[in-house]
């Protein structure tokens, strides 16, 4: 009879789960899938909610402020909107510290300051390190599913756009501009992000938003001239992957993003050339993408462009510095020059031929970002140096500075300059970096950039400087006598804010002011301030009087009760040959002045 058996079995031994089983997703019900989706939608909406408090909170606020005060505080309630919304769907989920921090601080610097360019200046420092904050977040913690990416990208993209397009925002302009205007807005922001979602899946959320960033920075915003170059690299790698990889709708976007690089080749045919230019050398191999880079340029010269605007190439080592050192680390240095120096630096020279400056480096900036690998070292300098760029172009570009070129603008800061003797500079400054990076250990590298940063931040420290005008400034109208105050020498530089009332009709080049410098009444030198090279009318952008009216350099602008135009103020320097050892500041009125213009001195800075 067989053995007798134990009613109880004992397991078969089993294998220890794997790795990919731990963590491979548990099966769950259509109906559990969709409430999880439900769920994580509206976690995602819930972030908007401090923008969206800001927002209502400054609409509000405006409603029942003076007209002296309300149209800037309706303007800064849709600017900060905007980017803090943008900010919110930037960083990752439940990461939204950034965004929901600055939506609160946001809000008590515009309802507890009052209205003028410092509350300005405060609100938009918030914003900018809000965005980048948010941006920072997104680098750490990057996000794999496509559309929480695209969602982020689009976020982030409407939010540079608004801080480096600030001066066409206000709710006045926008509702007489239309939707046309808007339409150039918003679209191209949208257009870009979409793109950097499909680039951030091959290359990378650190790489991408590099790539996003000195795009921006050079076109002066996420325009068509960024997104363009954005759309035909992303159509690119989507064309690239097969059916595997990309499935049905990695085909679709792809030909989306091409029929997009299409329509706004039409409309921007120089910005579209130079995108098409990058994605034909992106798809080439490495040795041959030298021959479409250099189409533009040839195209350029061919077309009788000055040369010497070639110059403004040498900016594209401004923007990413790191771009030789990362690429000498990759192996052979004269391989990785053709493969991707060389055609970044052709692009570069196209593109400042074809188009103004620093707009056209974008396609090549672009096009450099992505085409570098990363490097753990340099890769992080790269990001570093290229968000401290960020964030003083956008204080330039954001209110009350509202530079058209914030990039340019950012350069004077760091002791650049656009000329020959910057780009040899520049040159001789990659060329060292190159051998730092080649021959030295990474504590050496980082002890000569840590030196290299001390001896500049000596050499850029300023002159003290005194403000000569009492606080509310001075006024000189017809007849009235000169103002004189006491200043403390030797006297380096005077530097003037000013505006120009009932101006309009004044040529450029017309006597305004005698800025003179004495010392116990005996003059020592004297600066002649003129209209459209010193200063300028302050309502000149007003839709009544804009137009052939002459301008000085823009230092600072504020919104007026009309609240349609931005009134500016202007700023001019005057440099003596020498050290002047004045004891008194005296300004007067220019003989042969009309008597109805008004002249209104604003800030004397005198350096020492």
């Amino acid at each position: 009879m067989p053995p007798a058996t134990s009613s109880t079995t004992t397991p078969a031994p089993t294998e220890a789960p794997t790795a990919e089983a731990a963590t491979a997703p548990r099966p769950r019900t259509q109906a559990g899938g969709e409430a999880s989706r439900t769920r994580r939608a509206l976690a995602r909406a819930a972030t908007l909610l401090p923008a969206l408090a800001y927002a209502a909170g400054g609409a509000i606020l405006a409603r029942f402020q003076p007209m002296v005060e309300a149209p800037e505080t309706a303007y800064l309630a849709l600017l900060g909107g905007l980017v803090l919304a943008g900010a919110a769907l930037l960083a990752p989920p439940r990461r939204n510290g950034w965004p929901s921090g600055g939506a609160l601080l946001a809000t008590v610097a515009l309802w507890a300051l009052p209205a003028g360019p410092p509350r300005g200046a405060t609100l938009g420092a918030v914003l900018v390190a809000t965005l980048l904050g948010a941006g920072w977040e997104r680098v750490r913690r990057a996000e794999i599913p496509l559309a929480a990416t695209a969602l982020g990208f689009a976020g982030g993209a409407l939010a540079l756009q608004a801080l480096l397009r600030a001066g066409e925002l206000l709710p006045a302009y926008l509702a007489a501009a239309g939707a046309a205007a808007l339409a150039r807005l918003l679209v191209p922001p949208l257009l870009a992000g979409g793109a950097l979602a499909l680039l951030a899946r091959r290359h990378g959320i650190a790489a991408t938003i590099t790539a996003g960033m000195a795009g921006a920075l050079a076109a002066g915003g996420l325009t068509a001239t960024a997104a363009l170059p954005l759309l035909a690299l992303a159509a690119v790698d989507g064309w690239r992957d097969d059916a595997a990889n990309g499935g049905a709708a990695r085909r679709a976007t792809t030909v989306i993003a091409g029929m997009a690089v299409l329509a706004l080749t039409a409309l921007r045919p120089a910005a579209g050339g130079l995108a098409l230019a990058a994605a034909a050398a992106w798809r080439l191999p490495p040795r041959w993408r030298w021959l479409p880079a250099a189409l533009p340029l040839l195209v350029g010269l061919a077309t009788g462009a000055d040369p010497r605007r070639l110059h403004g190439a040498a900016l594209l080592l401004v923007l990413l510095p790191f771009a030789p050192v990362i690429a000498a680390r990759r192996g052979r240095l004269a391989g990785e020059l053709v493969a991707t120096l060389l055609p970044a630096l052709l692009l570069a020279g196209g593109g400042a031929l074809l188009l103004p400056a620093p707009a056209g480096l974008a396609a090549a900036a672009i096009w450099l970002a992505l085409a570098i690998a990363d490097d753990a070292v340099a890769g992080g300098l790269q990001r570093g140096w290229l968000g401290a760029l960020v964030a003083a172009s956008l204080v330039a570009s954001s209110y009350p500075w509202l530079r058209p070129e914030p990039l340019l603008a950012a350069l004077p800061l760091l002791g650049l300059t656009t000329d020959w003797g910057a780009a040899a500079a520049l040159v001789a400054a990659a060329a060292l970096l190159v051998l730092a990076a080649l021959g030295a250990s990474r504590r050496v590298a980082g002890a000569l950039l840590a030196g290299a940063v001390v001896v500049a931040a000596i050499v850029a420290l300023p002159s003290p400087v005194s403000q000569a005008l009492p606080p509310g400034g001075v006024e000189l109208v017809a007849g009235s006598p000169p103002w004189s105050g006491p200043v403390a020498g030797p006297v380096k530089e005077l530097r003037l804010v000013s505006t120009l009332a009932e101006a309009a009709g004044l040529a450029a080049g017309t006597p305004v002011v005698i800025a003179s410098l004495e010392q116990d009444g005996r003059p020592l030198g004297a600066w002649t301030l003129r209209a459209g090279t010193d200063t300028g009318e302050w309502a000149a952008a007003r839709p009544d009087v804009a137009g052939g009216i002459a301008r000085g350099p823009i230092w600072w602008s504020w919104v007026p009760p009309a609240g349609d135009f931005f009134a500016h103020a202007y700023a001019a320097s005057w440099t003596p040959a020498r050290p002047l050892p004045a004891s008194t500041l005296r300004f007067e009125r220019a003989a042969g002045l009309s008597p109805e213009v008004r002249v209104s001195l604003l800030r004397a800075e005198v350096s020492r």
